[in-house]
């Protein structure tokens, strides 16, 4: 398989971008992977590093990789930097893990992580937050998460607690062909329906990206976040 890609991550209107991300490529496969510092406390920044640095060095141990063991890594050492600095940082994560025949999705928080398949979403994940609460007992609809009043405050992120529960998803590699990873500060801009049709008339990942920050920049204020995100395509060698 031939993993097409394109990144990028913005400051926004904040004072420093606490967003970060990586794109792995090796022996171990492919994996990719979106985190949010959270900007109420101190440490957002060094926390998504933290997460992604974590991350990068077990997909390097050539022992083989589990995506799901390797955030629960990333928890702890945030957990351990916590103490260290007397903060409380913490910071989200959506991540995908490719290999030979199976995919593994993976996301704590908010950013999230949607698979495409000729042009539609087969995939999404579900955020950890309150808004996504009110959905699930049927309160408000998926759409109306974007405009909730509580829709960032989070009910689970790395850092939290010493447990954290990693949700995970084994899709068949076959299942899609496009893959896109976010901060909220992406997705919150760019609707899902704008996400397939950008997709549907783009040759590229970096065509697909540029058309969807093109759809934040038309819609976004004064005031708004951090926004990260990661475009993948997958062909057949």
């Amino acid at each position: 398989m031939k993993y097409l890609y394109d990144t990028y991550s913005h400051i926004g209107s904040r004072r420093s971008n606490q967003d970060s991300y990586a794109v792995c490529i090796g022996e171990n496969g492919f994996a990719a992977l979106v985190a949010d510092g959270l900007g109420g406390y101190s440490g957002g920044e060094l926390a998504s590093a933290i997460c992604v640095d974590t991350v990068e060095a077990a997909f390097e141990n050539t022992d083989g990789f589990s995506l799901d063991l390797a955030l629960t890594e990333a928890n702890e050492n945030i957990l351990q930097m916590q103490q260290e600095l007397d903060n409380a940082m913490k910071t989200t994560a959506a991540a995908v893990w490719i290999g030979k025949k199976e995919t593994v999705f993976a996301n704590v928080g908010d950013s999230r992580l949607y698979a495409f398949k000729d042009g539609r979403i087969v995939f999404q994940s579900i955020d950890h937050s309150v808004a996504q609460m009110c959905v699930d007992c049927g309160e408000i609809t998926p759409d109306m998460i974007r405009d909730h009043e509580d829709r960032c405050i989070l009910t689970r992120s790395l850092g939290g607690k010493q447990y954290v529960g990693v949700d995970t998803v084994v899709a068949y590699n076959d299942d899609y062909d496009s893959l896109l990873i976010c901060s909220d500060g992406f997705w919150e801009f760019v609707l899902e329906s704008e996400m397939c049709e950008a997709l549907k008339s783009s040759q590229t990942p970096q065509q697909w990206l540029e058309k969807m920050r093109k759809c934040r920049e038309d819609k976004v204020g004064m005031d708004n976040d951090n926004n990260t995100a990661v475009a993948i395509m997958i062909e057949e060698e």
